[in-house]
C-alpha cells in the first residue's frame, strides 16, 4: 500500500470552474422536498446561495480535490 497525500478543499475553497463542476456532480440527484399543498418540488443546488451549498457539503462530509472532483470517499480515518 503507498500513502500519498493530497490536498482537500471545502466547496468555497475552489475556483469558480471547480466550483461549477461540483455543481453538475451535486445536480445529479437534487433536493426533493414538499411544499405547503403537498406537491414533491425538486431544489437544484445551482439555484442556491454559495454558503447554502457549502453547508450542505459540510453537514454530508463533502470534501474536493483542486478541480472540484469528490475525494471525501477515498479518505481514510486514522485509528486512535
Amino acid at each position: 500500500m503507498k500513502i500519498v497525500n493530497v490536498n482537500a478543499y471545502t466547496f468555497l475553497e475552489l475556483s469558480d470552474k471547480a466550483k461549477q463542476k461540483v455543481l453538475l456532480w451535486l445536480d445529479e440527484f437534487p433536493l426533493e422536498y414538499e411544499d405547503e399543498d403537498g406537491n414533491i418540488q425538486t431544489q437544484y443546488f445551482y439555484e442556491l446561495e454559495p454558503n447554502d451549498i457549502e453547508d450542505h457539503c459540510s453537514l454530508n462530509g463533502y470534501l474536493f480535490d483542486i478541480h472540484g472532483n469528490a475525494i471525501h470517499h477515498i479518505i481514510e480515518k486514522e485509528e486512535a
